[in-house]
């Protein structure tokens, strides 16, 4: 009778060598965070980009080997914040709302993953489309109680030693307005061997003397340290593709990197329930997604992408109660700005148009939205509109109303409410939602990231397809 036993150990030592050949050690690790970006964002870009822009690719990284969806809820909150979101990105913990790298108590500090992709020798760089100051990046350094507490933030970026930043700029730089003895983030960061620059030729001579850290900023930045949206960028403009590239070329090195890379805008055209500008800041997160891609297919035996977002903002739909089965995508090719553009556009237009007509006021809603002209107007519609325009046109300040990142007022809010309701998308709120956000990873370890996660496993699993612990 033949013993079993060979049998067994031969494969047993299958399994063993198995497990051996299977580490994941990813030298080159991007973390996308498209802020607010739940799949209906996802997937009205999608629709946008197929339907409108006959792109053939559209948005790539929905078609990543590895689909999953992750729940983002806070310690103290289903319904969470960005800072909050933030540190459990970063650090694989949860906290208390509005908390950035401290435990739910704010008593003990949490540290992030690019920290400790440092201390293992890889250079680091992040990235956002807002100010480097806010709750999303400051949680891969910084550690306060507030996410308010944007001086404090810049200071402690200062002392991370990280390889390079890129953003809007900063929220403030000088200190609290009015605040003259604390020294500026400028002289500061000079003193820590910082270098700031606010053009790309100028990374590249930075770079060229053997200079570290660097941190760039817009040139011209948009309100609140950010860059433009994507539906306001001219060619002139920096775009997220623009500073993911120029990262890979500062970070590359045989040791290694670790680059987030924030869509932050996605978040506040969200907030504002602008349809058109969502989509438009979701296929430009997509594009600087796609420069990791590149680099990917040149090193596919070391790379590791994973795309996420941090919560849903807006409750965003495909569908509305008006359209009911009806979408029309296509009209949205008609809005020219976003609703934080066409605010100002209206304002100015009062300035210097104190006396014009409705039908003045028609004209130029639809040279930036095409309401009245490609988008026909019900009546019920106009009257909505002439409404906003006598509230405009009969205050003393314009009307002006203060939302989550911008300002606006009636004849911009009834505008782009109305192209959304015709182009068949709804909103249920202008705060976050507790829905889970997807998730899209490629590379070395991607199959750590495959069944239903939390937002707090994904830096974990990181590490671990990193070799890190």
């Amino acid at each position: 009778m033949r013993t079993k036993y060979p049998i067994f150990l031969y494969l047993l030592a299958l399994l063993l060598v198995g497990c051996e050949t299977t580490k994941h050690q990813a030298k080159y690790v991007f973390l996308f965070i498209g802020d607010g970006m739940g799949v209906s964002h996802v997937t009205a870009a999608q629709l946008y980009a197929d339907s409108v822009l006959n792109d053939t690719a559209g948005i790539t990284f929905t078609k990543f080997p590895v689909v999953s969806s992750s729940t983002t809820y806070a310690a103290n909150r289903f319904i969470t914040c960005s800072a909050v979101a933030g540190t459990a990105l970063s650090t694989g913990y949860k906290t208390s709302i509005n908390t950035i790298g401290l435990n739910t108590s704010r008593t003990d500090t949490l540290y992030s993953i690019a920290k400790k992709f440092k201390d293992s020798g890889r250079k680091v760089a992040i990235l956002t489309s807002v100010s480097i100051d806010h709750a999303t990046p400051a949680a891969f350094y910084a550690h306060v109680k507030s996410r308010n507490e944007y001086y404090q933030i810049a200071r402690q970026m200062l002392k991370s030693g990280y390889d390079f930043f890129a953003s809007g700029g900063l929220l403030q730089p000088y200190g609290l307005k009015g605040d003259t003895l604390s020294p500026s983030i400028f002289d500061l960061g000079k003193a820590y061997g910082y270098e700031f620059t606010s053009t790309f030729s100028g990374v590249d001579s930075l770079v060229k003397l053997g200079t570290k850290p660097i941190v760039y900023s817009s040139p011209n930045p948009a309100p609140g340290s950010s860059l433009n949206y994507e539906i306001d960028r001219t060619t002139e403009g920096v775009s997220l593709a623009d500073i993911t590239r120029k990262a890979i070329e500062v970070v590359n090195n045989p040791n290694g990197f670790f680059i987030m890379v924030e869509g932050g805008k996605i978040d506040w055209a969200a907030h504002d329930n602008d349809a058109a500008t969502v989509i438009h800041d979701v296929i430009a997160f997509s594009r600087a997604v796609d420069v990791a891609v590149e680099f990917y297919r040149k090193n596919p035996s070391q790379t590791l992408i994973l795309v996420t977002a941090d919560h849903e903002t807006g409750g965003f739909s495909i569908g509305n109660r008006s359209n009911k089965y009806d979408v029309h995508p296509a009209l949205l090719q008609f809005q020219k700005v976003s609703k934080e553009q066409l605010h100002q556009i209206v304002h100015e237009f009062r300035t210097s148009n104190p006396r014009a007509t409705f039908n003045d006021l028609l004209s130029l809603l639809n040279q930036y939205t095409g309401l009245s002209g490609s988008i026909q107007l019900t009546d019920s519609e106009k009257e909505v509109l002439r409404k906003a325009y006598l509230n405009v046109y009969g205050s003393n300040n314009n009307a002006e109303e203060v939302t989550t990142y911008s300002k606006t007022d009636p004849i911009s809010e009834y505008a782009i409410q109305i192209v959304n309701q015709k182009a068949g998308f709804g909103w249920t709120t202008g705060s976050h939602t507790g829905q889970p956000v997807p998730v899209y990873v490629i590379g070395v370890g991607q199959e750590l990231f495959a069944p239903m996660l939390d937002n707090t496993d994904i830096p974990k699993k990181l590490l671990e397809a990193s070799g890190l612990k």
